[in-house]
């Protein structure tokens, strides 16, 4: 569960990451090359001779208010899917449904972020960091990505 601190989240983070390679390391046949830890990407991995760079995204809120978060600036400065430079984002949702992990390539994210498919912005994230979201119906967003975990 998030606790809206970064120095407690962090841990949570890193661990949702190894997760994700894992899942991506399995799924895919995928050579994990690295950890990013920059606002660029958070894994780097090799898939039939082809780099990728994965941005990892945990929502715990989606169970209680069936929407899922995607941050685009906090404390004033654009982040989030306004910097990414992953190729593709893995969202690891907290759901009515259980913990599913989705796969959605960055521009189809943009793409949905353009057409308008959040159906408000609100502040969240860390108390005092101003973070602003795209907020999606959970059906809505999950239409537009993979289901890798579980199958």
């Amino acid at each position: 569960m998030s606790n809206y601190n970064y120095k407690q989240d962090k841990p949570i983070a890193d661990q949702t990451e190894k997760e994700v390679a894992e899942i991506i390391r399995n799924r895919y046949n995928a050579t994990i090359l690295e950890f990013g830890y920059t606002n660029a990407y958070d894994i780097k991995a090799r898939i039939n001779n082809k780099v990728y760079t994965f941005e990892v995204k945990e929502d715990f809120t989606c169970e209680r208010t069936g929407n899922v978060g995607m941050e685009f600036e906090c404390r004033g400065k654009p982040s989030g899917i306004s910097v990414s430079k992953a190729d593709y984002y893995v969202y690891k949702i907290h759901s009515k449904h259980g913990i599913k992990f989705y796969l959605y390539n960055t521009s189809d994210l943009k793409r949905m972020i353009e057409d308008r498919q959040y159906f408000r912005v609100v502040n969240g994230g860390d108390v005092g960091s101003g973070s602003m979201n795209y907020l999606f119906k959970y059906d809505t967003f999950t239409s537009y990505g993979k289901c890798i975990y579980p199958r």
